[in-house]
């Protein structure tokens, strides 16, 4: 949801999408269909942490079929659109909504960079706002192969 309010498109086709605007756990597997499909092109996937966490498993895809692949994960510790409707249409009261560790709510949980370090893939993680444009320009510029 991010991506298609904030991101500028220049051509069509360029924004695959699930049906239902917003379908948790669809960015990662779309994104590997989209390179098999076009392995000349380069896909960014922008995925949230929570939608991330259901398909992690895609990452070994990723690098073992060498696809053009490149993720930027949304991190809020939240399943973000379930806390939203949460709070706009039930006041507020949410259910199993926050994805951080409640022992350690000052702590991201979990920690993405693993999650890249054990299938071998170059990540790098933002944290200020003022780091995110040169972080975007690194990652489309580091190799993925």
């Amino acid at each position: 949801m991010w991506a298609a309010q904030w991101y500028k498109y220049r051509r069509p086709r360029q924004w695959p999408m699930s049906s239902c605007l917003g379908a948790v756990g669809f960015e990662l597997p779309a994104a590997i269909g989209a390179a098999v499909a076009r392995p000349e092109a380069l896909v960014i996937d922008f995925n949230s942490d929570g939608s991330f966490m259901m398909n992690v498993q895609g990452l070994a895809t990723v690098q073992v079929e060498n696809l053009p692949v490149k993720m930027m994960i949304l991190n809020d510790q939240y399943l973000g659109m379930a806390a939203q409707w949460g709070d706009l249409f039930y006041k507020a009261n949410r259910a199993y909504t926050n994805l951080g560790n409640p022992v350690k709510r000052s702590e991201i949980f979990p920690t993405m960079m693993r999650f890249a370090e054990a299938c071998d893939i170059h990540a790098a993680r933002v944290e200020k706002k003022s780091d995110i444009r040169t972080a975007i320009q690194k990652m489309l510029y580091t190799p993925w192969t």
